[in-house]
């Protein structure tokens, strides 16, 4: 056994999972949109529980849970200005929480918990 094997260059990408989450949101032909998510890995789950616990004392489990889901979606971009001020809101968690019915959140954060 070799340890090249855990070098950086020699580990598998992690595969990125497409699936509509709302049939909601359709293309120009009504076809559902697809999103796209990302697992995340150990140092940006960090930089999240660093952010909640900079909010308030202690993590709480929903702000955590709704800034981990943000970050993981790739597409639709959540950074987008236009997009969070069509919602009138700021903020990538700010607009996922408009976007989406609880059932499509429940949706999201399940695909989401899979990949982690």
């Amino acid at each position: 056994m070799t340890l090249k094997a855990f070098y950086k260059q020699n580990r598998k990408d992690i595969q990125h999972k497409k699936i509509v989450i709302s049939e909601r949101f359709c293309d120009e032909n009504g076809k559902a949109i697809v999103w796209e998510m990302k697992p995340l890995m150990q140092k940006e789950n960090e930089m999240i529980l660093k952010k909640c616990r900079m909010m308030q004392k202690g993590i709480q489990q929903y702000d955590y849970e709704v800034m981990v889901l943000a970050e993981s979606v790739v597409f639709p971009d959540l950074n987008s200005v236009a997009l969070q001020n069509n919602y009138h809101v700021a903020g990538k968690e700010a607009l996922l929480l408009e976007m989406l019915t609880p059932g499509e959140y429940q949706k999201l954060k399940t695909i989401i918990e899979q990949l982690l």
